[in-house]
């Protein structure tokens, strides 16, 4: 039975990584004041592959410094742009190093018997590659929310929409998994608001209403991980007794859920990259 528990531990440290996202705080500054203000480039960003961040300034690829320069222009504003960045990269490399540790406890939890003489080495090790994991992931929102905030701020600070509202998206944190908020100014809109909003841009609506149906599909995906991650919880501690059969049962659903993960944030990523573009089309074009 101890056993299994540490098992049943183990797997779900893997299968349920931590994701913390911030609501954002109600903005109360001139930066989301409509109107003419320069002729500054528009700064944007696409999250890629290991969600690499890829930053261009008016469609031209740019780099971390070259944006960090750009939105020092704003002299009213105090910005850490860099500093945020680099926590941002510090949050990868903790993160990738927890995977690596939490891989090679599954490792070994599929080709060594657990017995009391390897059971606390081995769940200690669990538990420092989840620790070193969910370490990582509270750096990376952390340093997203506070990149996308500037960036927000330094747009909306150089918008020049008239008398339309500036549209802006962050991140927050939902009972099955993140989800994507979108704000004008400092009120947050609910999806029938934004559709409505957008109806002035025949593209930037198209954009959105796929957003809504991938976040559909984000959220199925997201209660078939956690029913399964309850699934993996009862076939280890289901029976007293240790046996092949359970065996060949944990393996799959282990993958599984490693699959189901994979999936969920290449497909989340894309979801988010076309809020923006949807975004920016409305709040530029």
């Amino acid at each position: 039975m101890v056993s299994k528990l540490w098992k049943v531990t183990l797997l779900l440290f893997y299968l349920s990584p931590v994701e913390i996202a911030f609501s954002q705080n109600t903005p109360s500054s001139h930066a989301y004041f409509s109107g003419s203000y320069s002729q500054q480039p528009v700064i944007t960003f696409k999250e890629g592959f290991f969600n690499k961040t890829t930053y261009y300034l008016d469609g031209e690829k740019s780099s971390p410094k070259e944006v960090a320069n750009l939105v020092k222009s704003v002299q009213t504003e105090d910005i850490i742009f860099l500093q945020n960045q680099r926590k941002k990269n510090l949050g990868y490399g903790i993160r990738l190093s927890g995977i690596s540790v939490t891989i090679g406890s599954i490792a070994y939890l599929f080709t060594n018997e657990i017995t009391p003489a390897n059971v606390r080495p081995w769940f200690w090790t669990s538990f420092g590659g989840g620790m070193l994991h969910s370490t990582g992931n509270i750096l990376i929102a952390d340093s997203e929310r506070r990149i996308q905030r500037t960036i927000n701020d330094f747009n909306a600070y150089h918008y020049s929409g008239g008398a339309d509202a500036f549209l802006s998206m962050d991140k927050s944190a939902g009972f099955f998994g993140s989800r994507i908020d979108i704000y004008e100014g400092p009120m947050l809109l609910q999806n029938a608001q934004v559709l409505s909003r957008l109806q002035s841009n025949e593209e930037a609506l198209r954009m959105f209403e796929k957003v809504i149906k991938r976040q559909k599909v984000s959220t199925v995906t997201n209660v078939a991980n956690t029913a399964l991650s309850f699934g993996i919880m009862f076939v280890a501690l289901g029976t007293e007794r240790q046996s092949s059969t359970q065996d060949q049962i944990l393996l799959p659903l282990t993958f599984t859920g490693i699959g189901l993960n994979v999936f969920s944030s290449f497909f989340d990523r894309r979801t988010r990259n076309l809020t923006r573009e949807a975004l920016h089309r409305y709040n530029y074009q």
